[in-house]
């Protein structure tokens, strides 16, 4: 093996790392989350203030209970058969979501600077 070998493997074993530069803080912890039920936002939370939530829907019957606490958030009850909302826990990192099939419910954490305003650029389908 000549020395100009050995530089060149170790220079591409360093370079091999250069993408965790990228993406070891992307998954940031987001302040924001939002409630939306039919793809229409119902509410947004503020995860730095404790709180609890129930959505309700009048015409289904449909009951969610949402805690927010030490900057994460939960489903923690809900009147729905298979409970996979309830299971899931605390979510506390950006895009992290929590859904609810049979009550069309989505919690996801947003970025602080990215509030959306504008509805049309999300595609969620049921």
């Amino acid at each position: 093996m000549k020395p100009f070998d050995f530089i060149l493997i170790v220079s591409l074993m360093l370079a091999s790392f250069s993408p965790l530069l990228f993406f070891v803080n992307r998954h940031t912890t987001g302040q924001i989350a939002q409630l939306r039920v039919n793809n229409k936002r119902i509410k947004e939370f503020d995860l730095s203030k404790d709180q609890v939530f129930t959505y309700f829907d009048k015409l289904d019957g449909d009951q969610n209970k949402i805690t927010v606490r030490d900057g994460k958030i939960a489903i923690i009850d809900a009147n729905c058969t298979d409970q996979i909302c309830v299971r899931k826990g605390f979510i506390s990192k950006t895009g992290q979501t929590i859904v609810c099939l049979p009550h069309r419910l989505v919690i996801e954490i947003m970025p602080t600077n990215e509030k959306q305003t504008e509805d049309k650029d999300r595609i969620v389908d049921y």
